[in-house]
């Protein structure tokens, strides 16, 4: 009971605004996704987060999502999941057996991720994701795989500015 009222008195000490964000951060926003949609900058979310954080005692912002999921629960609040998802290792709904459109450059909208695997999407719609450059520049090793892709591409300038050069001075000499 003693534990009810301190969760009470947490609650009450968040303002309006934190809540907002914070209503946002437990559906897994990042703080730039939270701004865009708040109309505020980064920099007032994660404001507003380390103020949440220290009224609520946590050291992460996952441990604040789930406290803060966890308070609103034991008020009597609306849910704002159906179950913990912090504690679910599910990430994505698997892809439907009839859908030729799912490759490996598309990824689920927001309403499918995080989704029961029971229950089907709310849309169908997909986001394509089209890389801007190949996959081997990303990753553990894509710095090497960039550092080397320039080095390349400055050789060949070199290279190709040379011969045109040699070109040009024999051209040159056959004109004398």
């Amino acid at each position: 009971m003693d534990h009810a009222r301190d969760i009470e008195k947490v609650l009450d000490t968040l303002t309006d605004k934190q809540q907002d964000v914070l209503d946002l951060l437990v559906l897994h926003k990042t703080s730039k996704q939270i701004a865009r949609e708040l109309g505020i900058s980064p920099h007032t979310v994660d404001q507003r987060v380390t103020a949440a954080r220290k009224k609520f005692g946590v050291e992460t912002r996952s441990e604040l999502a789930a406290a803060y999921m966890a308070a609103t629960a034991d008020r009597g609040d609306a849910p704002l999941y159906e179950r913990a998802v912090y504690q679910s290792s599910q990430v994505e709904t698997p892809p439907d057996p009839g859908d030729q459109g799912a490759g490996s450059d598309t990824e689920p909208d927001d309403s499918q991720v995080h989704a029961d695997p029971g229950k089907p999407p709310e849309s169908t719609r997909q986001i394509v994701q089209y890389r801007v450059v190949p996959e081997s520049f990303e990753g553990r090793y894509g710095y090497f795989w960039r550092l080397t892709a320039i080095v390349g591409i400055t050789l060949g300038l070199l290279v190709a500015a040379l011969v045109g050069l040699a070109i040009f001075g024999e051209l040159s000499e056959l004109m004398q």
